[in-house]
């Protein structure tokens, strides 16, 4: 049977296909439920397409235990529509069979071999003598840069695909390339630039991505990739001859800080301008791959909204440019 992808279901079409488990939790029927007391499942659903929320409303228990987060899964039920699409689920049960991977994971649509050439090119153009060559001696490291460019930046919220390390890093080098020329005489672009391309790399230890749902190593959720990749970092660094230590403690503190703040996960929040401009770098690279994701969910022909995206917390619209003239 041809396989139903998610981009290409519509509201009241039936559903009966293998499908990813990205996520997958229990949750309490609410007060004002014509239900009796208990418990739904909440899932969140993929395929190389895209992901989809699903439901199952009736028989948790006897299904609860039987597959888990990255898990392939045959799913029957039919779309409905609340806040986007979702499946309402009238049968689930893990698939036992072989798969083809490449079926369930979500890939950039960006060229991963122009992406590494870029990526190349800038670790060029650094003038530092020493950032220089602790940009080269991570990326001539094997395992490292097979690892770069192909993780994901994320499980479900920005860059959430294979490749979406490297094109998230390569767009915050992009937004940190202007920002420094705008700043030249305080900005020390080098330093922004290794921060920029280095900020996120810990995440090569963090997620599995050989895994469906891109879940969590014991590492990455015991330390988390910031505090794993000032670690890697330090390593390099120590394999270099008189390194400044000056040089490294500003690297080290850009890369804890580029949450932006305490409560976003960051154990210090930016205190020297490199690190300032890296978390609004990486924020705007990460909010703007959200918006456009959420556009290209499907926008309603009459309406010109998107459905709800809850992390964006909106539904987005998209003006039709052409039909105002020049």
């Amino acid at each position: 049977m041809e396989k139903q992808f998610i981009k290409d279901l519509k509201v009241g079409d039936k559903v009966k296909d293998l499908f990813g488990v990205v996520k997958k939790s229990l949750a309490n029927y609410s007060s004002s439920s014509s239900k009796a007391p208990g418990q739904f499942m909440k899932l969140v659903l993929g395929d190389c397409t895209g992901t989809i929320e699903a439901r199952l409303w009736e028989g948790v228990e006897d299904v609860i235990d039987l597959f888990n987060e990255g898990d392939v899964v045959l799913v029957e039920g039919y779309i409905t529509e609340y806040n986007g699409l979702q499946i309402n689920i009238t049968s689930i049960e893990k698939y036992e069979g072989a798969v083809d991977l490449t079926l369930f994971q979500q890939t950039t649509g960006k060229d991963r071999r122009e992406m590494a050439k870029r990526l190349n090119a800038i670790v060029q153009s650094i003038g530092n003598s020493y950032l220089k060559k602790l940009l080269i001696s991570i990326f001539s490291d094997r395992k490292i840069y097979s690892a770069f460019i192909n993780c994901p930046a994320a499980q479900t919220i920005h860059h959430a695909y294979i490749g979406g390390l490297l094109e998230h890093s390569l767009e915050v080098v992009q937004i940190c390339e202007l920002i420094a020329s705008n700043y030249k005489d305080t900005i020390n672009r080098d330093l922004l630039i290794t921060g920029a391309l280095l900020h996120d790399i810990g995440k090569i230890k963090e997620y599995n991505f050989s895994s469906i749902s891109f879940n969590m190593t014991d590492i990455g959720k015991l330390i988390g990739h910031l505090v794993i990749g000032k670690e890697m970092i330090d390593e390099k660094i120590r394999e270099i001859p008189n390194f400044p230590p000056e040089l490294q403690l500003a690297l080290s503190h850009m890369i804890i800080s580029h949450h932006g703040e305490r409560e976003w996960g960051s154990p210090e929040v930016p205190k020297t301008i490199e690190a300032f401009a890296l978390f609004y770098g990486d924020l705007v690279s990460a909010k703007l791959n959200q918006f456009y994701n959420l556009l290209n969910k499907g926008v309603d022909s009459e309406s010109g909204w998107t459905p709800w995206d809850k992390f964006l917390e909106r539904s987005a619209y998209l003006i039709n440019y052409s039909e105002n003239g020049d």
